[in-house]
């Protein structure tokens, strides 16, 4: 399949990895005699090895050069480490090239097919989106979904949200982590539109708390006063609080 603006969810799927954890870099090549030659490689680290399994088959319908994701142990991390590496160059410079290396959304994106746009936005959120529990509620509301970035082209990521119909909360801006770092745009995604339009996180974790939350019904359906759950069962409970 010819890689570019119409080829597709895969496509639309790697893009979105690309504007958020993916990158690419040079990578030098062994000494051929006329000096160190670089090529171009997509990299993605994850400690989420479906999230790199579901990029690598993306990159599998684009490209015959071998696809690459190796484990391996983080220090002060008691969890591995997923790194995914390949080396297609046509692949590399048409990332770089359609996003003016990672500083925009394509203007195509937003021409495309609500389901292409879909998997943008799954491959974004898969990298930079967040499905978060407040851990001193027991409620079936405990649930909540965000995205946060520093990237310039946060804007036209909202505007595509209201394309597809995904809404969300208020825009904020939180203080860098320290002075001179990028300043982190944040905010909310109402759960239910993203359940509504058919959206869904490769990374297993992250889904699971969403059908979790889906499976006590549409939200407009539920009790004005939320079920309370058992801290030690984590089902509903069979009295009021």
């Amino acid at each position: 399949m010819k890689i570019g603006q119409s080829a597709g969810k895969s496509y639309a799927y790697l893009l979105g990895v690309y504007l958020g954890d993916g990158c690419v870099t040079m990578q030098p090549s062994s000494n051929s005699g006329n000096g160190v030659k670089h090529y171009p490689v997509f990299r993605l680290n994850t400690i989420d090895e479906e999230f790199a399994q579901a990029t690598g088959q993306a990159l599998e319908e684009f490209t015959s050069r071998p696809i690459a994701i190796h484990k391996h142990a983080v220090s002060k991390s008691s969890n591995p480490n997923y790194s995914l590496r390949c080396g297609d160059p046509d692949i590399c410079e048409n990332l770089v090239f359609v996003t003016n290396n990672k500083q925009r959304i394509p203007e195509f994106v937003f021409d495309w097919q609500r389901s292409d746009q879909i998997a943008f936005i799954e491959g974004l959120m898969d990298s930079e989106g967040f499905v978060a529990e407040r851990k001193a509620e027991f409620t079936n509301r405990r649930f909540y979904m965000g995205f946060k970035s520093c990237d310039v082209w946060v804007p036209d990521f909202l505007k595509l949200l209201d394309v597809v119909g995904i809404r969300y909360g208020k825009v904020s801006q939180e203080a860098p982590r320290k002075p001179g770092y990028k300043v982190p745009t944040r905010f909310h995604i109402k759960m239910q539109s993203w359940v509504d339009v058919g959206a869904k996180f490769r990374i297993i974790r992250k889904q699971r708390r969403v059908d979790e939350w889906a499976s006590l019904g549409a939200y407009e359906m539920r009790s004005v006063r939320p079920r309370r759950l058992s801290p030690e069962t984590n089902m509903p409970s069979t009295h009021c609080a």
